[in-house]
């Protein structure tokens, strides 16, 4: 008897492998995916075919997968790009194995490679003095609300290109995101700074519901603009491989070319995602758990949130060493720490252990002329504990004659 599946992953696995990647990438697409990010899958799948060699799809095995996130990261690559390229072959995949073209994914079992030594774009977050001086310049530039956004909501370039002001609610103080990367409809709260700025935005120019909140978006070269009139970034000369400066322009306009540059001295980096990693190391300042932040951050895990969007510094920890109590010890433990306690208390109180007989104390007795005479000493009962029991084991003679050390041992 034959077996219709085994007959048809047969039919499939005799078909061109360019075939079903073609009919991936109309999936893609007719499915709505960003077409920026379908034209990257679309690429890797190409290059993908280009160095494993497979014309079937039987040929793309786990092997020729790993073969390919190696030479690319010969090609100096990083390990999150190698990691990109395996995200997209593994969704490949799974579609061949959802539409019946093949009754399993051997993709799956690559593993992933190790990002954390080797992050090529590490974000910083901005301080919030350098945050003021980013938002006063972009006052000036009517782009205050466009930053704000990122600072505050932590909207993506993506949200804020797509953002209409139906999606803003100035009575609820939400902001509703309808196209966001999880491809889910997130609604989160608007602090009161970009809600003014918004209004104020509104005013200015009325549109009405369906228009958009930023009909023309702010270009990576403006930002970088407003970055270096804020201080945030310098200038550098662009040399060539002499060291020499590169020359722009002609005759009278031939002028030195120069670039933007936003990185630390630790080679951090400072765009307009790094509004977001701002945002979340925000939030851990003021002490906001990571599953809420995880929320106003839309993250799918906490641990995004955590590893890769909260930056906190030496400053950061000693402040929180600061917050923690002084330890001081009282006098009461030091004496039981050095076997003194109760002795200077002992001595303060035998003056007034004893009573006179008209106040029914027994250890004393009245002279004839009225005043009080002491009688035999007699202490209170030492207390119990572990570090009392010598004493009261070892002192038991002097207790029968009323005669206890003045300084009670630790040792019995």
């Amino acid at each position: 008897m034959i077996d219709p599946d085994q007959d048809r992953y047969s039919a499939e696995a005799r078909r061109p492998l360019s075939e079903h990647v073609d009919g991936y990438i109309q999936h893609c697409r007719r499915t709505g995916q960003n077409p920026r990010h379908v034209d990257q899958k679309a690429a890797h799948l190409a290059r993908l075919l280009e160095t494993s060699k497979a014309t079937r799809l039987a040929d793309l095995t786990s092997d020729k997968l790993e073969h390919h996130m190696a030479l690319m990261r010969e090609d100096g690559l990083s390990a999150r790009s190698a990691n990109f390229a395996r995200q997209i072959a593994v969704a490949f995949g799974q579609w061949c194995v959802r539409t019946s073209r093949t009754p399993s994914n051997p993709l799956r079992v690559v593993r992933k490679l190790d990002e954390r030594g080797d992050r090529r774009r590490v974000r910083r977050a901005l301080t919030e003095d350098e945050l003021a001086r980013l938002i006063a310049v972009a006052r000036e530039h009517d782009r205050e609300a466009w930053y704000l956004a990122a600072a505050l909501a932590g909207l993506r370039r993506g949200d804020m290109e797509a953002l209409t002001w139906s999606d803003v609610n100035f009575a609820d103080g939400t902001i509703t995101i309808r196209t966001g990367k999880a491809k889910r409809v997130d609604v989160v709260p608007m602090h009161p700074q970009l809600a003014e700025a918004l209004r104020a935005r509104l005013t200015a120019a009325p549109a009405m519901p369906k228009a958009r909140v930023f009909p023309a978006v702010v270009t990576s070269r403006t930002q970088l603009n407003d970055f270096l009139r804020a201080g945030l970034a310098r200038e550098e000369t662009v040399t060539d491989e002499a060291g020499r400066p590169v020359m722009v322009g002609k005759g009278k306009r031939q002028r030195v070319k120069t670039r933007i540059v936003t990185d630390d001295e630790d080679g951090r980096v400072i765009d307009l995602h790094a509004l977001r990693t701002t945002l979340g190391t925000l939030l851990a300042r003021a002490g906001v758990a990571p599953q809420i932040a995880q929320r106003v951050m839309r993250h799918g895990d906490y641990r995004t949130t955590l590893t890769h969007y909260t930056v906190l510094g030496l400053a950061d920890v000693a402040k929180a060493v600061d917050a923690l109590p002084t330890i001081r010890p009282g006098a009461d433990q030091a004496e039981r720490a050095t076997g003194t306690h109760g002795r200077d208390q002992l001595s303060a109180r035998t003056p007034h252990s004893t009573r006179g007989a008209d106040e029914g104390g027994s250890g004393a007795r009245r002279r004839e002329d009225g005043s009080a005479e002491r009688s035999e000493h007699r202490t209170q009962k030492p207390r119990s504990g572990a570090g009392f029991s010598g004493v009261v084991q070892g002192g038991a003679k002097e207790r029968a004659t009323r005669l206890e050390r003045a300084t009670f041992s630790l040792e019995g």
